[in-house]
C-alpha cells in the first residue's frame, strides 16, 4: 500500500477521498508517573486477611501492618509482614512498564519465619480480593529471597512459559531451592519446550541476581499484549506468556488489572514506585518474545481444503490458487476469506516475493469489502509486504502500514520463501518474520476488534505468492481448571 501518492491520479475516479495522504501518526507519549508520594496512601487502598476468612478488611489496618516511614529522611513504605494481605492501586494499568525498589527488613512471621523472606508485586490484578490473603485474581512477580522474578498462581490463574520441571538432579544448579519435595515447579529455559504452568506449580529464574541484605533492588514489569517480561538489577530473569484465568468454564485472558504489593510474613520496604503506559515492547526485549501459539495445535489452514472454496475477490486483479498456492496477479485488488469473521488470533504462513522489492500485504479485520478493496485499507490493518530499505519507514516489510514501521524486513532474497506470524490481541499488533519479531504496536487509533483475513494483490508488476495460510483463534476459550 505505499507509493500511493504515484496513484492520485488513478484514484481520483474511484473515491472522493484522498487515499494518498497517508495519516500523520506517532505513538502517544509515554512518560513515568509516580505511584507513592513519600508521605501517605493517597491512591492505594490497604486489603487484609482475615482470621475467618469471609472478607478481607478494606483501609482498616489497626497494628500497622502498613505504614510510611523516613529512610535517610525520605518517605519510604515499610510493610511489617505480620499479616497477609496487599496495598493496592486504586486505578488499573494495561500495557505498561512498572518499577520499583524494595529491600529486606529483618522481620520473618508465621508459617515464613524459617523460610526465605517473601513478598511480591502483583499486576493485571482483578475481581475481589481473596479473604484468606488479600490477592486479587493476578500475574505475579515474586519478591523473595532467591527467587526474585518467580511467578506463582495467585488465586488460580495460570500462564505458559519455556523451561524444565525441576528435579532432585538439577535443583542444585537452581537459586531457589523447593520448600518442599511435593513442589512441582518450573525453571525458566529460553528456548526449552513450552510449559502450561498451573495453579498448583510456580516458575523460578535460572540466575539471582539480588545485592546483597541491605540494599535496594529495582525490580521492573514490562507486560503488553500478554507478553511478561520480570526484570531485576537490570537483567531479564523470566518471561511468560498468556496469563488468564477460569471465569466459569471459559478461559479469558488477564490484560489489565490494578497492581498490588504483598505482605506475606516478611519486613519489607518500597519506594521509587513509578508506571508509564507503552505501546509496543521495547526493542531490548523483542528478543525474549514469546509467541502465543507455542505449536501448530489447533490452528486451521486457510488455503486448502474446504476452506479453499471462501475466497472471494474485491476490486482489480485476481489471485491463482493452485496446490495451495496463492499466486497475486494485477490490481490493485484484494482476495478476502469469507468463511467467517476473526477477534483475537494468530495468523501464520510464507510468502515469496519474486522479484526485489514486490508488492503486496496481508489485511486483518475489516468488513464485508464488496467491491471495494480500500474498505480494507481503512477499516482493517494491513501487514506490509514491500521494500527492504525504503524512504519511508512504514514501507518496510513487516511493518503495520501506515501506522508502525517494522525494525527491519527480515526477509530472504528475492524467489526465497518467508515465514511469518501476525498476531492480533486486542487492539495489540505483532509481526514476526523468519523467527524473528519485528514489529510490535498497539492500536490507539482502536480501530475494529473483528474483522476478515485479506491478501493483496498490486499491480507493480512484479509477483507475490502465499502459501500455508494458517490462523487460530486466541480468545476466549473454553476449558477445565488446570
Amino acid at each position: 500500500m505505499k507509493r500511493l501518492t504515484n496513484m492520485l491520479a488513478l484514484l481520483a475516479c474511484l473515491t472522493t477521498i484522498n487515499h494518498a495522504d497517508e495519516p500523520d501518526y506517532k505513538l502517544p507519549k509515554s512518560e513515568w508517573k509516580t505511584l507513592f508520594n513519600g508521605r501517605d496512601f493517597t491512591g492505594w487502598d490497604k486489603h487484609l486477611a482475615t482470621e475467618k476468612g469471609d472478607t478481607a478488611l478494606l483501609n482498616v489496618d489497626p497494628n500497622g501492618v502498613f505504614t510510611v516511614v523516613k529512610d535517610e529522611g525520605v518517605g519510604i513504605i515499610r510493610v511489617s509482614g505480620e499479616a497477609y494481605g496487599a496495598i493496592t492501586t486504586k486505578e488499573k494499568f494495561d500495557n505498561m512498564h512498572f518499577r520499583l525498589q524494595f529491600k529486606w527488613g529483618i522481620g520473618r512471621f508465621g508459617g515464613r519465619a524459617t523460610v526465605g523472606r517473601d513478598t511480591g508485586l502483583l499486576y493485571c490484578g482483578i475481581g475481589t480480593p481473596n479473604p484468606r490473603s488479600g490477592w486479587l485474581v493476578s500475574v505475579e512477580n515474586n519478591i523473595m529471597e532467591k527467587g526474585v522474578g518467580q511467578w506463582w498462581s495467585v488465586n488460580g490463574a495460570v500462564i505458559d512459559c519455556e523451561g524444565e520441571w525441576i528435579t532432585d538432579a538439577n535443583e542444585l544448579f537452581i537459586p531457589y531451592k523447593r520448600e518442599g519435595k511435593g513442589e512441582q515447579n518450573v525453571v525458566w529455559r529460553e528456548g526449552s519446550p513450552r510449559i502450561q504452568v498451573g495453579s498448583a506449580n510456580g516458575i523460578t529464574p535460572p540466575f539471582d541476581v539480588e545485592y546483597v541484605f541491605g540494599n535496594w533492588n529495582t525490580v521492573e514489569v514490562v507486560f503488553w499484549g500478554g507478553q511478561c517480561f520480570h526484570i531485576l538489577n537490570g537483567q531479564v530473569n523470566l518471561v511468560a506468556v498468556n496469563p488468564r484465568h477460569l471465569d466459569g468454564n471459559i478461559w479469558r485472558p488477564l490484560t489489565e488489572g490494578k497492581v498490588q504489593l504483598q505482605s506475606e510474613g516478611a519486613e519489607v520496604y518500597y519506594r521509587a514506585i513509578e508506571v508509564k503506559p507503552i505501546y509496543e515492547i521495547p526493542e531490548a526485549l523483542r528478543k525474549h518474545i514469546l509467541s502465543p501459539a507455542g505449536d501448530e495445535k489447533g490452528f486451521t489452514p486457510l488455503l486448502t481444503g474446504a476452506a479453499a472454496a471462501h475466497w472471494k475477490q474485491s476490486g482489480a486483479g485476481k489471485f491463482l490458487l493452485k496446490d495451495g498456492v496463492a499466486t497475486a496477479e494485477g490490481g490493485m485488488g484484494l482476495s478476502w476469506f469469507t468463511g467467517r469473521s476473526f477477534t483475537n488470533f494468530v495468523l501464520r504462513g510464507e510468502f515469496v516475493q519474486e522479484q526485489a522489492d514486490a508488492d503486496s500485504g496481508v489485511f486483518v479485520r475489516f468488513p464485508d469489502p464488496g467491491t471495494d478493496p480500500w474498505v480494507a485499507v481503512k477499516q482493517g490493518h494491513e501487514f506490509e509486504i514491500g521494500e527492504t530499505n525504503p524512504q519511508n519507514p512504514t514501507w518496510r516489510t513487516g511493518s503495520i502500514y501506515p501506522f508502525q514501521a517494522s525494525t527491519t524486513a527480515n526477509t530472504k532474497p528475492a524467489g526465497e520463501w518467508n515465514t511469518f506470524e501476525m498476531v492480533c490481541n486486542g487492539h495489540n499488533y505483532s509481526v514476526r518474520i523468519n523467527n524473528r519479531v519485528v514489529t510490535t504496536w498497539t492500536d490507539t487509533t482502536t480501530r475494529s476488534l473483528t474483522g476478515h483475513i485479506g491478501l493483496q494483490n498490486y499491480d507493480d508488476g512484479k509477483t507475490v505468492r502465499f502459501r500455508n495460510l494458517r490462523v487460530k483463534d486466541l480468545w476466549p476459550l473454553p476449558g477445565a481448571a488446570l
